[in-house]
């Protein structure tokens, strides 16, 4: 019963956000094609290899974009008002379809790649370098950082709207709301600094996760290599718990809410 009801939000969320998914993935053909251009007209390749990393590391905030854009249509059509399901299973569905999006768009963008590789490096530089390892790992660290991202926005946006249920805080609410966000994300950086320092003597053993992508220009010309950095596991220990505990504080928050405000 609760697959089918999950399928059913599902499927309401894809329509909600195709409009958006759809602008997202025009936009970013429309500035490839003209980058594009301009290299071909130009023979400057660097600019098509750049604006295609860019396009590749701007999806660090898809999720939230389409997070954020179907929060604005629940807020003004208040539909989950009317819904029977739990305010956890209405988001979790916002954020799973906000991963599918981004997941499909990435592939997309790496397409881009391959198509730019393809045409403007011929002796196969990039190809050696960039591999379908470092790839997976660099979208699997876009998709989690992207991931967290959303779930601070949907965090603060949850705080924002059920403040509004408080009248005696409206002339102070975007003053009060600001502190909060400032005093919330120092107090989280300094909680995560002294429980990455300590956990750390009890799991040292980092791993190596491609996390960026170098751009060379040298007198062959230009290509992309990946970039490798260590990343702790107690630090994606403490995303995954940031991200989990975010999730249930705003499920929490939204479900008493009689209004989004």
């Amino acid at each position: 019963m609760k697959t089918h009801a999950f399928k059913g939000l599902m499927r309401k969320e894809w329509l909600l956000s195709k409009n958006t998914f759809i602008l997202l993935i025009c936009f970013k053909l429309f500035i490839w094609a003209v980058v594009l251009s301009g290299s071909v007209l130009t023979n400057n390749h660097e600019l098509l290899y750049i604006a295609t990393s860019m396009i590749i590391g701007i999806h660090v905030i898809y999720i939230t974009m389409i997070v954020g854009a179907g929060l604005s249509l629940e807020e003004k059509s208040q539909m989950w008002l009317h819904s029977p399901r739990s305010m956890s299973m209405i988001l979790g569905s916002k954020l799973l379809t906000g991963i599918l999006l981004q997941i499909t768009s990435l592939c997309m963008a790496f397409l881009l790649l391959g198509i730019t590789v393809i045409f403007f490096d011929p002796g196969g530089t990039t190809v050696n370098l960039l591999t379908a390892g470092s790839i997976f790992q660099m979208s699997v660290l876009i998709t989690v950082s992207g991931l967290e991202l959303a779930m601070f926005y949907t965090f603060y946006w949850a705080i924002y709207h059920s403040m509004g249920r408080f009248n005696y805080l409206a002339k102070f609410k975007v003053v009060l709301f600001t502190l909060f966000i400032i005093v919330s994300f120092l107090l989280i950086l300094f909680i995560e600094k002294q429980l990455l320092g300590g956990l750390q003597s009890v799991l040292p053993i980092p791993i190596e996760m491609t996390k960026f992508m170098n751009v060379h220009i040298g007198e062959d010309g230009l290509w992309i290599s990946s970039g490798g950095e260590k990343i702790s596991w107690v630090g994606l220990l403490f995303s995954t718990l940031k991200i989990t505990g975010l999730f249930f504080l705003s499920s929490w928050l939204l479900n008493k809410a009689v209004e989004v405000k």
